[in-house]
């Protein structure tokens, strides 16, 4: 990784231009390694979201399909969070019994979406360096977890018949964070702490009160999505791991990382007092490029490292990616 030196910031927002390929790499069958259960509930989790009062509410609402990438059978819908699949069934046209018929075709068209779900969820980017398939491989409860959550993806409306061409199409979809989606299937194999309510310093709590958020502006690193980036100041220095919080993120806590594409929508809807603080990243690092090198000369790269995890918490985390 390029070295280089870092300040600090207040909620986060990734901004990326590139074209994405929709293709995955396949794995070879090996032997998994068994590691134990964990709990996916976030009980024992208190998030230091109460020490700090940020200035306004946060600072986005990601709109449904402002980033997606589509994929064979479906996409993945990071601004909405959630991957989507789609599957078509034929109308047997020599059955007497039309809603059996029907009813058989929509079946298989169930089948269908479950394997291009399974397909699309396999190529899913964790961090800059692996995929959810690689997760599969190597860790038997991870393999035995992704694979029930997609016979339970839940149905997206009901199926949609089409006369002239005697086909039933369905979607099926499945959260990416989430105790019942990806994030929550990964769980075992991430590692982190049960709790991150470290004292803030005063220099770090006047900080975070400037601000309604934090915003890491990838402009044309060619940026990409993935669950679990980390960041990294321009010397190298890790200053967040955000595959540590695994076990928190999901719709449950109200703590996620957030995906869009808009940075001037944001900007223009917070306007003076409580607006999010723009820092502009340098570099997208890691095989795939999502992981993010930042320069924020004005603010120190320990205060940003403090700050970081309080962000995640608070649900102010966001990334823009221009796909």
């Amino acid at each position: 990784m390029k070295k280089q030196a870092l300040t600090a910031a207040a909620v986060l927002l990734l901004v990326s231009c590139g074209t994405f390929s929709s293709t995955s790499t396949s794995s070879s069958t090996t032997s998994r390694s068994v590691i134990p259960e964990r709990s996916v509930a976030p009980e024992s989790f208190e998030a230091p979201i109460e020490e700090v009062a940020f200035p306004g509410p946060p600072p986005w609402a990601p709109l449904e399909g402002s980033v997606t990438e589509d994929r064979s059978g479906g996409s993945v819908d990071w601004s909405s969070n959630v991957v989507r699949a789609s599957g078509t069934g034929v109308v047997d046209p020599s059955n007497p019994n039309t809603a059996q018929a029907r009813l058989m075709a929509e079946r298989a068209a169930v089948t269908v979406a479950r394997r291009n779900l399974l397909e699309i969820i396999q190529g899913v980017r964790v961090d800059s360096e692996t995929r959810v398939e690689n997760f599969m491989t190597d860790y038997d409860v991870i393999y035995t977890r992704v694979q029930g959550m997609v016979r339970n993806a839940r149905q997206t409306g009901p199926a949609r018949y089409d006369s002239e061409a005697g086909t039933v199409e369905v979607e099926l979809s499945m959260e990416i964070y989430g105790a019942g989606g990806l994030s929550g299937a990964l769980v075992p194999a991430m590692t982190g702490p049960e709790t991150f309510r470290d004292s803030l310093s005063p220099q770090v709590r006047d900080f975070l009160q400037q601000y309604s958020g934090l915003v890491i502006d990838g402009g044309s690193t060619g940026l990409t999505p993935s669950m679990f980036p980390k960041i990294f100041d321009q010397e190298g220095n890790l200053l967040l791991d955000t595959g540590k919080y695994a076990q928190y993120l999901g719709s449950e806590t109200g703590m996620i990382l957030r995906f869009i594409s808009d940075l001037e929508g944001i900007l223009q809807d917070y306007q003076g007092a409580g607006a999010p603080l723009v820092l502009r990243a340098v570099q997208a690092a890691g095989s795939f490029g999502s992981d993010i090198v930042v320069s924020a000369e004005d603010i120190g790269g320990g205060l940003l490292k403090q700050a970081l995890p309080y962000l995640l918490s608070a649900g102010r985390f966001l990334l823009r990616v221009i796909l």
